[in-house]
């Protein structure tokens, strides 16, 4: 394989598609490949980012035999009570009406889900393919801060944050496409948790397409709803590795 094939390879190693063949002959190239190792954690670091779950909803254990204790509690109606019978249908109505409500949340969680998985989905995918090309993001003599993914084919970019402190209330994130010889245009906005982590979508703007190339990549902290332009000097800078 030539040397662009094994980079190509980084990435599906990483999420674990590769074969066993692949994969072993992948390993093999690693031990003795400093650039491929890089991007092989640069992958990882993205998956961690883009792990999710949602837990599974259900009527409490034990709800029944709470239901029923508490019924037999009440004094039975009408002359005779016959209890039995009454306590066991409401005991069982109400058991009911819970398994029909955590149907009902589990339902709606697994459509939010579905939709969850779909946007990563559409995320991974816009991760892989010889069109990407990537750039770190760092400010002078630091590690690596964010990393952003351009998809051409797709027209987007993926951005990936870490240990990049939340901005504060009404700030954002900006970030910025440089070429030489053309003003910075905005690749859009975002902000990370209080973990200090981002994983976001954004479009290409057309503007950019046209581009071609980007030479440089910068970001900036901006108002709320971002600038037409950078009002400061960027914090962090990167230039993009075309790797196709």
């Amino acid at each position: 394989m030539t040397d662009h094939e094994w980079l190509a390879a980084a990435g599906p190693y990483a999420l674990g598609v590769l074969d066993r063949e692949e994969q072993a002959g992948f390993e093999a190239h690693l031990a003795g490949c400093a650039g491929c190792r890089a991007e092989v954690q640069a992958f990882r670091e993205v998956a961690g980012l883009l792990a999710h779950g949602a837990p599974a909803a259900a009527p409490p254990a034990g709800l029944r035999e709470r239901v029923l204790a508490e019924a037999r509690q009440v004094r039975p109606i009408g002359r005779r009570g016959l209890p039995g019978p009454w306590l066991a249908a409401a005991a069982a109505l109400v058991v009911a009406l819970g398994a029909g409500a955590g149907a009902w949340r589990t339902a709606r969680r697994a459509a939010a889900l579905e939709r969850e998985i779909a946007a990563r989905d559409s995320m991974l995918a816009a991760l892989l393919g010889p069109e990407v090309h990537v750039v770190s993001l760092a400010s002078t003599g630091r590690a690596p801060s964010a990393r952003v993914f351009w998809n051409q084919r797709q027209a987007s970019f993926v951005v990936t944050a870490f240990d990049l402190p939340a901005a504060p209330a009404g700030r954002t994130y900006q970030l910025w496409a440089i070429a030489k010889g053309s003003a910075p245009l905005s690749m859009g906005t975002f902000n990370t948790d209080a973990r200090g982590r981002a994983v976001v979508m954004l479009p290409a703007d057309s503007a950019i397409t046209r581009l071609g190339t980007i030479d440089l990549c910068g970001l900036t902290e901006e108002p709320a709803g971002g600038s037409p332009q950078p009002t400061e000097q960027p914090r962090l800078v990167g230039t993009w590795r075309h790797t196709d």
